[in-house]
């Protein structure tokens, strides 16, 4: 589907992409179907929900939940005061997944493995901690 000229305006001022940089866009049709799912990625929010946690530098509770956008922002006012760079190294595969099914017209919440964790395999495994967190997106 071709975005409408109101959403291709917006995109230029949000992105601040140059009127060439707009003709580039037009003319791929992989640019359009991204442009023309602006308002689902604006209404979307991905959930990464603390399943367990034991031994994390960064205090990760059972529990807590992470926001990110689903433009990839993580929300930091309605997230953890502090976010383990290793478990968002974790959470970024299921962001990049659940934006190309939102891409794709699909519901991100048909991805099939949602919980990921943190690749420090925690302190009886001869690491240091270790966090599990599970995937949900909400429209907002």
């Amino acid at each position: 589907m071709k975005p409408t000229r109101e959403l291709m305006e917006l995109a230029q001022a949000v992105f601040n992409y140059t009127d060439e940089d707009m003709a580039a866009i037009a003319a791929n049709p992989k640019y359009l179907q991204v442009i023309d799912k602006m308002p689902q990625i604006a209404s979307t929010h991905f959930i990464f929900d603390v399943q367990a946690a034991h031994g994390c530098a960064c205090q990760h509770r059972e529990g807590q939940k992470i926001k990110v956008s689903a433009d990839g922002s993580i929300l930091c006012s309605e997230s953890p005061p502090k976010l383990c760079v290793y478990l968002l190294n974790a959470i970024m595969p299921i962001v990049y997944g659940a934006q190309e099914f939102i891409f794709q017209g699909l519901d991100p919440n048909e991805l099939k493995f949602t919980n990921v964790g943190c690749f420090d395999n925690g302190v009886r495994c001869g690491g240091f901690g270790h966090v599990s967190v599970q995937f949900l997106a909400q429209q907002s």
